[in-house]
């Protein structure tokens, strides 16, 4: 698999994934948060119990529970499923492994909860040995705070975690394919752009854009809901984040593949659009520069002639001079 594809952060849309984890958290009352390969937290935590943050505010307390947390994650990569254990000061957590194509991807890890029969407890594997467990009875303050944590079953816990081990590892799966096709379209368009003729330049900057686009639709799928967007609100303020959404993708990788299919930044492409549509007002109507300037997004007008003469090589005042001297 592709460097790239090892990082969740490359493939999923974080914000998205975040509101998905966050109703999980919601609707299972349990706490979770997803981590790299290399254990590094890729999301906020959600739902993270009082007790487990005053116990991890404690340096002395804290580093058993990275020691929990490593350990949980490889052991859950190792067997290949989610893995359900006691942690070092008596909570049950549990891990989910990401696994695409057999790479282990990063992990899922939830629970801060307690068992509703502490028999079943016997059943669970103490994740760190003896001398690393920690008594509550000389945590007074902590103890009350355990009392306080969820209850469940040990088959609720199982059957949560079975769930969450689908349901995760389905979205991963699938950004990792949409990822994957997306580059592979990339690539089969390089190839056949080196093998055919540069487009011969146009004047207008946006119908070579235009021309672009129409060529290399196949590779324009994955951008396509932003496209068809921006296309459609070419007046409004666009923002990245935004149309990364739209496309189910991460801004960073939005971004970089948006440079690489339309040979344009993305705010380059925003402002192409814009002025080709200016030009067309300045030609068609009388509006004043500063009003076509408003209704294309732009709060500084200022900022706008700049850039419609970065496009056409002449102020927008200048540009309707000429066109309406040629006209008569």
């Amino acid at each position: 698999m592709d460097t790239n594809l090892h990082q969740l952060s490359y493939i999923l849309n974080l914000e998205k994934f975040q509101k998905i984890q966050d109703d999980i958290a919601k609707a299972t009352d349990m706490a979770i948060i997803a981590i790299d390969y290399k254990g590094n937290p890729i999301t906020q935590h959600s739902r993270c119990s009082e007790f487990c943050e005053e116990v991890r505010k404690d340096k002395g307390l804290s580093r058993f529970c990275e020691k929990c947390d490593s350990r949980g994650g490889l052991e859950a990569a190792r067997n290949q499923e989610a893995y359900i254990y006691v942690c070092h000061i008596g909570v049950v957590d549990f891990a989910i492994p990401i696994i695409v194509d057999g790479q282990y991807l990063g992990a899922l890890m939830a629970g801060q909860v307690r068992l509703e029969d502490e028999q079943n407890q016997n059943k669970l594997e103490r994740i760190v040995s003896k001398k690393y467990q920690i008594d509550l009875e000389e945590y007074p303050d902590l103890k009350a705070l355990h009392n306080k944590l969820h209850i469940m079953s040990l088959d609720k816990i199982e059957s949560v975690a079975q769930m969450m081990y689908h349901i995760i590892n389905y979205i991963v799966e699938e950004a990792v394919l949409k990822t994957k096709l997306n580059e592979t379209n990339q690539k089969l368009t390089s190839l056949n752009e080196m093998s055919t003729k540069t487009i011969e330049k146009l004047q207008d900057p946006i119908e070579k854009l235009n021309q672009a686009i129409d060529q290399s639709s196949a590779k324009s799928i994955l951008l396509k809901p932003a496209l068809d967007y921006i296309d459609e609100h070419f007046h409004e303020k666009i923002y990245l984040d935004d149309m990364a959404y739209r496309c189910n993708i991460s801004p960073s990788y939005f971004s970089r593949i948006f440079k690489r299919e339309l040979g344009l930044t993305y705010s380059s492409y925003i402002n192409k659009m814009k002025v080709s549509k200016a030009k067309e007002l300045l030609e068609e109507t009388n509006l004043p520069i500063i009003n076509i300037s408003l209704d294309l997004g732009y709060d500084d007008c200022g900022y706008f002639i700049k850039i419609f003469k970065k496009n056409y090589g002449i102020t927008p005042a200048n540009y309707r001079k000429t066109f309406n001297n040629e006209r008569v």
